[in-house]
């Protein structure tokens, strides 16, 4: 495993107030308890669904094509902004989750505590069409694999999809303007670690009716895996960009190594550090190109991902953090040239802690591949300890998800890291870009290296870009099987930007 810490000298920002998690509603309570019940008991395995034969064997294609009515949506015809649509069990999504829906926990009659129990919202058959069907399958048996929540979200007059809950704990967010690209999930277990990660799953999902006049929606849930148990509860306001605030109080039943909160998952095929690469006719494909950091000093540090030559952990010390997050910073169609994915249009991840994170690393998974189908990028903060067995981690932070970089980051930031081989190793070329870089001969890079050794380096004014173009030439130590860069830009007296670090592989 790889280990770095945030750099000295990143450009710092003054801290606002974290703003106080939203109160959660009262079932919250009882959903609570049921987790600390569960973690006290062995676990067992989750039922599959036991598909009918016309169901059991079939294709992505044709899974595809059982579709959800729309007019049968939940709430479609409220005088209010949501309405929720379902998954049909299929092609791997075996694992049935429950639907409850929650009356008059919003406003008012949440405060008075008169909500209503859940009740319990079932499957049926008749909420599909069947295309390519002789008939539909009956509804014994069967149970929803996930939903969808739709709102208004670029337009009024339309409800388009703001985010995806389907499989394992995995949900799928979008702000104004977004195409589905990154997932976040509600918690990891194990990951990055020697032994195989364990993936908890949401089994059960409760649905807090929106009053008429909410611009937000509660979405309460149920986790479960083989080592934790947890309640979750989303708040979720669309808009630009999607705030998700995030309750969670997690039970570990049984000891693990590393405990992922708030992770995130991604793609990186490639990008400008290696164009085309594959043979592919565009320049770059990814829905992430940057880990990106905020430390409790004030310091930032952006990560450009990879698809590295072989699978690679990093560790980065951020205790109390401010935030981090995956970014999608490349904005410009003629980078991709992909008129379908839309890559330039997928969506940034920045969590914001609220509580609960103290002593603590984000690690960072990026995993070997060459297909633009596989999620080979994950990221999640990881507590040093947990609490003891029945007793909670309480956690929250609100999650950004949107066109922005991040959260009120530094004026000056990486836009762009290219590589190039050279006789005695590689030239780096990190493009840095923001207000205050173009003061002629007084900006100067500040660069390190563990496991090589720098051979030459300058800057020079990249009017283009807007900003400074550092580039440097890096030797391997002989010995050295990853060499671990740092770049930042300087004046006389001041930290001019963020700090660029970079894993290089060179073998």
């Amino acid at each position: 495993m790889a280990s770095a810490a945030v750099a000295a000298g990143a450009a710092t920002s003054e801290r606002p107030a974290p703003p106080p998690p939203q109160a959660t509603p009262e079932y919250f309570g009882e959903l609570e308890k049921k987790a600390r019940a569960l973690a006290a008991e062995p676990a067992n395995d989750r039922p599959k669904i036991e598909l009918p034969k016309q169901l059991a064997k079939l294709t992505y294609d044709q899974w595809r094509k059982i579709r959800f009515r729309p007019e049968k949506g939940l709430w479609r015809d409220d005088s209010g902004r949501f309405e929720v649509q379902f998954f049909h069990p299929g092609f791997g999504y075996v694992e049935g989750v429950s639907v409850s829906l929650i009356e008059g926990a919003s406003g008012a009659a949440q405060s008075a505590g008169t909500a209503s129990p859940p009740q319990r919202f079932p499957f049926s058959s008749e909420l599909f069409s069947y295309e390519g069907f002789s008939s539909p399958p009956a509804s014994t048996g069967l149970e929803f694999t996930g939903f969808r929540l739709h709102t208004p979200l670029n337009v009024e007059s339309y409800r388009d999809e703001v985010v995806v809950f389907n499989g394992a704990s995995y949900f799928r967010p979008l702000g104004k303007g977004n195409v589905y690209g990154l997932s976040a999930r509600g918690l990891a277990i194990d990951m990055g670690e020697p032994n195989p990660e364990e993936f908890p799953s949401f089994t059960e999902f409760y649905l807090v009716h929106p009053a008429p006049s909410d611009r937000f929606i509660w979405i309460l849930a149920l986790l479960e895996s083989r080592r934790a148990t947890g309640a979750y509860a989303f708040h979720i306001q669309p808009g630009d960009p999607t705030l998700i605030d995030v309750t969670a109080r997690v039970f570990v039943r049984e000891p693990v190594a590393a405990l992922g909160i708030a992770p995130l998952t991604s793609m990186y095929l490639f990008g400008e550090d290696a164009p085309n690469r594959f043979g592919d006719f565009r320049p770059e494909v990814h829905d992430s190109d940057g880990l990106s950091m905020w430390s409790s000093s004030g310091e930032w540090l952006l990560r450009p991902l990879r698809n590295p030559q072989r699978t690679v952990t990093t560790s980065f010390r951020l205790d109390a953090p401010r935030g981090f997050g995956l970014v999608q910073r490349d904005r410009t169609f003629d980078h991709y040239q992909d008129l379908e994915a839309r890559y330039q249009d997928r969506p940034t991840a920045w969590v914001e802690p609220l509580a609960g994170f103290e002593k603590g690393s984000v690690r960072l998974l990026e995993i070997a591949t060459q297909l633009e189908t596989d999620d080979n990028i994950a990221m999640a903060w990881v507590p040093d300890s947990v609490p003891p067995r029945g007793e909670p981690l309480s956690l929250s932070y609100r999650l950004h998800v949107g066109s922005a970089d991040d959260v009120q980051g530094p004026a000056a930031r990486v836009a762009a890291t290219r590589i190039g081989k050279t006789e005695k190793g590689a030239r780096f070329l990190v493009d840095f870009t923001g207000p205050g870089l173009l003061r002629g001969d007084d900006v100067r890079a500040v660069v390190s290296t563990t496991g090589g050794r720098i051979l030459e380096q300058h800057v020079e004014q990249n009017s283009f870009a807007e900003g400074v173009r550092a580039s440097f030439e890096v030797a391997p130590e002989a010995s050295a099987r990853d060499v671990e860069l740092r770049a930042f830009l300087k004046s006389k007296d001041d930290v001019l930007t963020e700090t660029w670090s970079y894993l290089w592989q060179p073998n």
